[in-house]
């Protein structure tokens, strides 16, 4: 049987040892609530020194050893996942027995994060974080991946159980019913310590973009605000681990080694009562979210957005705090409901969704003229505090899932970002074709035959399914397919050509032909435009027409054509140009905008960062452009004529910046924080 042999003395010396400096805690007095979370974060930040990854093995040399549990084990790792605190240890390490997998328990130690890392990973604090002794400890490897990102809580049904009793297994914890990992009650104290301690340390980091997302059901980090930091289930089982295994001499030496290797503490151990001073009140919370997801419909399966077209949305809303909820109602600033209904009651935890049927929204006209390739929408949840309907109300915003970071448009510290539903394929309306077409043909002396392709149809279209054919000497087959290669930004053309052509002709061509194929045409030879092997384009007239049609001329197709016809009428949608005529290839006029190989310039435009503070900067000018900023609800917020390679947007949001080149331009959605 194991004693912890310390005389009155002993223990007594070691908690002087184990006090921190005079005044340490000073700014913290007085204080009660978050705001004293927030005074702690300041302590315990102001001054911290960001160790190695490595430095942590030297560290456990004197923080994690096992001489509290055996006098005689100081050169021991205590790993609280096979630490037997009443008996012989299963298997015990010596500090230099790591390694980096393992089959079996007693094969190695590694670095077990209580909060797990891979919910930071990518943060550019990582390494403050990562290296954060307060909450990075050794452990036995095999134990540590049974563990792997599950939170902690109690275990009903166990899938694991290691050899000092640590198990994994379906939860029993209210409020949570997935898989948790629950350690020895030995041990539940300190790890409830330096959890609390991690979501004061880094207390700003609650809804951080760049960390997992707040809604991944292992992270218990989420909770209705920042203050709380975890959802309510996992704080009420902290606070009460904390209570049930109070701090130990042992906690108490290894905060004051912590100190001394990166100069900060966990004041929950030094002030256990600071736990409650901030949390204790967290049963009379009262919190609800919610959550909004849209689904676009192509109602007429065309790949074309048109009205007809629909967005289905999955809502949900979830009780977030510790009162039950009455009379939960939806409403949306756009679609219908199509079985609106109350909720009588919602339980401390719960989540209904799709509660008021399928919600609905037609597209409209002003979708398909908007700038916005997108629908923007919201939803609003209200809930009583009591079974009456003229009690007290709450009150949520729904958040878009797929968006890492927090607008907080009410400033309630909830996530609620409004939800954007890309508009995924052309539009038929406004100001946008709904399909490439043929915008110039040249059928000049020799070999100098060109076929121009425009694309104003809003997106970059990949090539890989068109291709170009012929009909030799007006009559016959469709001959010398032709596969188009590559792609073809929106606001651009796509020049295939004969590779024997003049220079200037080659010198815009983006592909070259060889002969016998589509481009090796003459004047009375129809040329077709084909999508999957379908004729969507043509010049000239299959099977019939004027003979010679086309000879020795340049066709340009006219501004007001917007868009493909299977039908040839030279003399309403064509202008004809002299012989060898190229000095428009490479550049097509539609409605008022102009593309070409120097608006290509556009496409290798960069915003940063994005998300940003609300500076942005833009990379890759070559050329003046306007700026152009529109909320999400398609109204102008900035326009302005770039004079240097930055601009500004005061209110945090999600914008769409245009930036306008020879009345082109090119959209790109972004962040400010």
């Amino acid at each position: 049987m194991k004693q912890i042999l310390l005389s009155l003395f002993s223990l007594s010396s070691l908690l002087a040892l184990a006090q921190p400096p005079a005044g340490y805690y000073d700014s913290a007095q007085g204080l009660t609530g978050f705001a004293l979370k927030t005074e702690l974060k300041s302590i315990t930040s102001n001054g911290a020194v960001v160790k190695t990854y490595g430095d942590l093995l030297t560290l456990y040399v004197t923080s994690d050893n096992d001489e509290f549990y055996d006098t005689n084990q100081e050169n021991t790792v205590l790993d609280i996942y096979s630490e037997n605190p009443t008996g012989a240890d299963p298997y015990n390490y010596s500090f230099s027995q790591g390694g980096a997998s393992a089959t079996a328990e007693g094969q190695g130690t590694n670095r077990e994060h209580l909060y797990p890392q891979g919910f930071f990973n990518s943060n550019d604090n990582e390494d403050t974080m990562r290296n954060d002794a307060h909450h990075v400890v050794p452990s036995d490897i095999f134990v540590n991946s049974a563990r792997n990102n599950f939170p902690f809580g109690v275990v009903g049904n166990t899938t694991f159980v290691s050899q000092n009793g640590s198990k994994l297994g379906n939860s029993i914890t209210p409020g949570y019913n997935l898989t948790v990992f629950e350690p020895i009650d030995e041990f539940k104290g300190d790890v409830a310590r330096s959890l609390l301690y991690f979501a004061t340390r880094y207390e700003d980091k609650w809804n951080d973009p760049q960390w997992k997302d707040l809604n991944d059901e292992r992270d218990a980090r989420g909770g209705p605000n920042k203050g709380q930091w975890y959802d309510t289930w996992f704080i009420n089982l902290l606070l009460q681990w904390h209570a049930q295994d109070p701090v130990s001499a042992r906690e108490l030496d290894r905060n004051n080694e912590v100190y001394i290797h990166q100069n900060n503490r966990n004041p929950f151990i030094d002030n256990p009562q600071y736990v409650s001073s901030i949390w204790g009140n967290i049963a009379d919370i009262a919190a609800i979210t919610g959550t909004l997801s849209g689904t676009y419909v192509d109602a007429n399966n065309d790949q074309l957005v048109n009205l007809g077209d629909q967005i289905e949305y999955s809502y949900t809303v979830t009780n977030a705090g510790n009162k039950t909820l009455f009379n939960i109602n939806i409403a949306s600033s756009k679609g219908v409901f199509s079985a609106p209904a109350p909720v009588s009651e919602l339980l401390s935890g719960a989540t209904i969704t799709d509660f008021s049927g399928t919600l609905t929204y037609a597209i409209t006209q002003a979708d398909l003229d908007s700038s916005c390739e997108c629908v923007a929408n919201q939803t609003t949840f209200n809930a009583n505090l009591e079974m009456s309907t003229t009690s007290p109300l709450l009150s949520g915003l729904s958040d878009d899932p797929t968006i890492n970071t927090n607008i907080d448009v009410d400033g309630d510290s909830y996530p609620d970002d409004i939800t954007i539903t890309a508009l995924p394929f052309p539009r038929t309306g406004g100001s946008n074709s709904n399909e490439l077409f043929i915008s110039e043909f040249i059928e000049g002396s020799s070999f100098n035959k060109a076929i121009e392709i425009a694309n104003f149809t809003g997106a970059t279209v990949d090539l890989s399914v068109y291709s170009l054919k012929r009909q030799q000497n007006g009559a016959g087959a469709w001959v010398g397919n032709t596969p188009l290669v590559g792609s073809v930004l929106d606001g651009d053309v796509f020049v295939a050509a004969n590779n024997q052509a003049n220079t200037d002709i080659l010198a815009v061509a983006d592909q070259q032909v060889t002969g016998g194929n589509a481009i090796d045409y003459n004047g009375n030879d129809a040329v077709g435009l084909f999508k999957n092997d379908v004729l969507i384009d043509i010049v000239g007239t299959f099977n019939g027409g004027p003979a010679n049609f086309a000879q020795d001329i340049t066709l340009v197709r006219k501004p007001e054509v917007t868009g493909p016809n299977l039908t040839f009428d030279i003399d309403a949608e064509w202008t004809s140009f002299p012989r060898n005529t190229s000095t428009d290839l490479g550049r097509h006029t539609y409605n008022g905008a102009t593309a070409g190989e120097n608006d290509q310039l556009l496409s290798a435009i960069k915003i940063y960062p994005n998300p940003s503070k609300g500076t942005f900067y833009i990379g890759g000018l070559q050329e003046q452009v306007n700026v152009i900023v529109y909320d999400v609800v398609g109204k102008v917020v900035l326009k302005k004529e770039l004079t240097g390679n930055q601009f500004s947007i005061e209110q945090p949001g999600i914008y769409f910046v245009k930036l306008q080149s020879n009345s082109l331009s090119r959209t790109i959605k972004v962040i400010v924080q």
